[in-house]
């Protein structure tokens, strides 16, 4: 009896573990696709259901982080830009050595690793700016590697994409499958 009891417990606890990590990994039909790729030390941001090709996102140096009235360390040379309300798979990977996708507000991150793509997603409800950065010790650089997301109007999107050349819009419909979270916090 005293190593059963403990092993009912145990059973009791793994069903209802097992259904939060089908459901933390389960993620809704995608409105877009964004592949982050992490370099020493910088990103690189790829669109491919819109044709965008990768874009280089450094730190924004101080001097103009101080003139444009944004966190130095924080905000970058060229963001990434999202869309609001739609559903958006993050495919991460590592060029070099391991780097970690992090952006708290949106309560995700994903290790980048040389070789592997591993995935992620969000969906924000409020329009602005969101910050992260690189959370691996990846280098002597680790500390200017931010991550800097644009979250905007699909009309302001649009225009984003047409003006790196790429196409398509993205649908309309906010994804389908089950209830996704909604982050709305961590906005500047």
């Amino acid at each position: 009896v005293w190593t059963l009891v403990p092993v009912l417990i145990l059973m009791f606890i793994a069903i209802f573990s097992f259904k939060l990590l089908f459901a933390y990994n389960d993620m809704p039909k995608p409105d877009l696709t964004v592949k982050a790729t992490g370099y020493q030390w910088y990103w690189g941001y790829e669109y491919p259901d819109q044709k965008v090709a990768e874009y280089i996102s450094n730190v924004l140096p101080e001097d103009e982080a101080k003139a444009k009235n944004v966190p130095y360390r924080l905000a970058a040379t060229e963001p990434l830009v999202v869309p609001v309300g739609k559903v958006v798979r993050v495919l991460v990977t590592g060029a070099d050595v391991i780097h970690a996708f992090a952006v708290p507000s949106f309560g995700i991150i994903s290790d980048a690793i040389p070789g592997r793509v591993n995935e992620t997603w969000f969906k924000v409800e409020k329009e602005g700016t969101y910050y992260g950065n690189c959370r691996e010790l990846c280098g002597v650089d680790h500390a200017f590697m931010p991550i800097e997301v644009k979250v905007v109007s699909q009309e302001a999107f649009d225009a984003w994409v047409a003006s790196k050349g790429g196409s398509e819009r993205v649908p309309s419909g906010t994804g389908s499958g089950r209830a996704s979270p909604t982050y709305t916090l961590g906005a500047f």
